[in-house]
């Protein structure tokens, strides 16, 4: 394969995405423990799982059609008529079939051909912020979950466990039950929380490709990522699913520093010294970071050295205006939930738009709930299941609604596929 008889020199001094110079050690140094050695994706059973499980619900998106027209050489209306048509899923996988093979052809060549970004400005409904989103092209979403894919042994290694928002199993539910944990614990007086000003946006991506080529062994993996990462306008677009992926990984480095290197040293009558952490605990949902500990001057010092350290080597702001927690009266609002001593409730305007949408599915008829309220209701529900909720879910009825709602799900769905 051609990418093979590419020298690493050879591609530096071609591709515009790459620096001349880089910080990768040598192989040799038994200290470095490098990832995705024998990943190969140019494999087409490899790209098979990468395209089908991101393209399996966009199928009837304009972008997607468009996308098997350009492989498969048929008219729009052709396609179309496919997708909507629920027997004809041989002629679908087909159609899938042409673009794994278009895209592992072009993966080979590295010739990759994306439309570009579209970003568009949405007010966070939570917090009041402004973000922009980039809006990508499907086939730049196929070549995200290649990446990923690819990268996935790095991720799982190098981002931290207490790290939420990314890998598999470590979402909301799962950092609400460790904070919860940490929170019941007496030991554990004071809580500081905090987050990254436009973190997104701000991400280095010079510190981020050197931390890549440090990490990672494997040339071509390498060559698509940098060439996914230059897509981005500035930093890395929030809704890529690589980008939630790197940003993590970026931030790794912060969350190993504050749990690992933070401490200081304690001098005992007898000569003898200790080490004492600084933070007992600590846990990052994205950028917001959350630091507990029994001594409030520690805490404060370690959220310094972690203002710094972001500063310094990352090149991101923490902002100045941080939360300082009283565990004893007060709670932690992270990941839609506050957590307290006293219990996990669900965060207040999240609970406003529960309550709302619990209201519309029940002025309806049960067999005429209409299915975008059903999902609705459906999704938001389960914060009740994971919070101290029994007394409303009693009082209300809110499960057996959630269970009418899932009711209707299953009905449509059946019928769809019928």
């Amino acid at each position: 394969m051609c990418f093979r008889c590419i020298s690493w020199l050879v591609v530096f001094k071609t591709e515009g995405h790459y620096v001349l110079k880089t910080n990768l050690r040598k192989e040799n140094d038994k200290n470095v423990k490098r990832y995705c050695k024998n990943v190969d994706i140019t494999d087409r059973e490899f790209i098979s799982i990468a395209v089908r499980d991101c393209i399996k619900k966009k199928l009837s998106r304009k972008d997607t059609i468009e996308l098997f027209c350009q492989y498969s050489g048929l008219p729009y209306n052709a396609i179309h008529r496919i997708v909507k048509c629920d027997y004809s899923k041989g002629y679908i996988d087909g159609l899938i079939e042409t673009i794994i093979d278009g895209i592992r052809q072009e993966i080979i060549y590295q010739s990759y051909v994306v439309k570009p970004i579209h970003y568009q400005t949405k007010i966070d409904g939570n917090s009041g912020k402004v973000r922009q989103i980039g809006i990508q092209d499907v086939k730049q979403q196929l070549y995200d979950y290649i990446a990923a894919y690819g990268l996935w042994e790095l991720f799982t290694a190098k981002i931290g466990y207490y790290q939420c928002s990314a890998l598999e199993n470590k979402g909301q539910i799962f950092g609400v039950k460790a904070l919860k944990s940490w929170v019941d614990d007496h030991h554990i007086r004071y809580a500081i929380q905090s987050d990254i000003r436009h973190f997104y946006d701000t991400i280095d991506i010079d510190v981020l490709k050197d931390m890549l080529r440090r990490d990672v062994k494997n040339e071509p993996l390498l060559h698509l990522t940098f060439f996914l990462i230059d897509t981005f306008d500035k930093g890395l677009a929030i809704g890529s699913y690589l980008s939630q992926l790197l940003a993590c990984y970026y931030l790794s480095l912060a969350y190993h520093y504050v749990t690992e290197q933070c401490y200081r040293i304690r001098k005992h009558k007898d000569g003898t010294q200790s080490r004492v952490n600084l933070v007992d605990h600590a846990l990052w949902f994205a950028d917001d970071c959350v630091l507990l500990g029994s001594n409030l001057k520690d805490l404060k010092k370690a959220h310094k050295l972690y203002t710094q350290f972001c500063m310094d080597k990352l090149h991101v702001e923490v902002k100045p205006d941080i939360k300082t927690i009283d565990l004893q009266t007060g709670y932690i609002d992270m990941m839609g939930y506050k957590v307290s001593r006293k219990n996990v409730t669900i965060r207040s305007s999240d609970f406003i738009r529960l309550r709302r949408n619990q209201k519309r599915v029940e002025s309806y008829p049960d067999d005429y709930i209409p299915l975008h309220e059903a999902r609705g209701f459906s999704s938001r529900s389960g914060a009740l299941i994971h919070s101290d909720s029994k007394h409303y879910c009693k009082r209300t009825g809110a499960l057996k609604t959630k269970q009418k709602c899932n009711e209707i799900i299953s009905i449509k769905a059946r019928r769809k596929a019928a």
